[in-house]
């Protein structure tokens, strides 16, 4: 992998997990930025660099690095109630890249689905 895209796996993966500190309350939900930092990340970097960071991102979470949303990090975070979302991301970009040639839109919602499948 070249220098400019092992920055740009980094740069995104810190983008990722600012995008899951940043809160939007509503009522008694609270919603993070993480599903549009994934969205982000793919539509950008596109189905290879984009799973790459967001494997970095499940792999830094998952060492105890606190990086998921509320300051989390560790194997609870990973294995608990709110981890099929996030192993839903993962999945979420390999299925985008696996329907990348349908275009951007088209593989967004079918990684959309995905992301949301894994996390109910």
């Amino acid at each position: 992998m070249k220098a400019k895209n092992m920055a740009l796996c980094g740069l995104f993966t810190a983008i990722l997990a600012l995008c899951a500190w940043l809160c939007v309350p509503m009522g008694d939900m609270v919603i993070t930025l993480q599903t549009f930092g994934i969205f982000l990340t793919l539509g950008l970097l596109g189905g290879k660099r984009g799973s790459i960071t967001i494997c970095v991102y499940l792999l830094l979470g998952a060492v105890g690095a606190p990086v998921f949303s509320g300051f989390r990090g560790g194997a609870a975070a990973v294995l608990g109630p709110t981890g099929g979302f996030l192993w839903g991301f993962l999945a979420c970009g390999l299925a985008y890249w696996a329907m990348e040639k349908l275009g951007k839109l088209p593989a967004m919602m079918i990684g959309m689905m995905v992301c949301y499948l894994c996390g109910s």
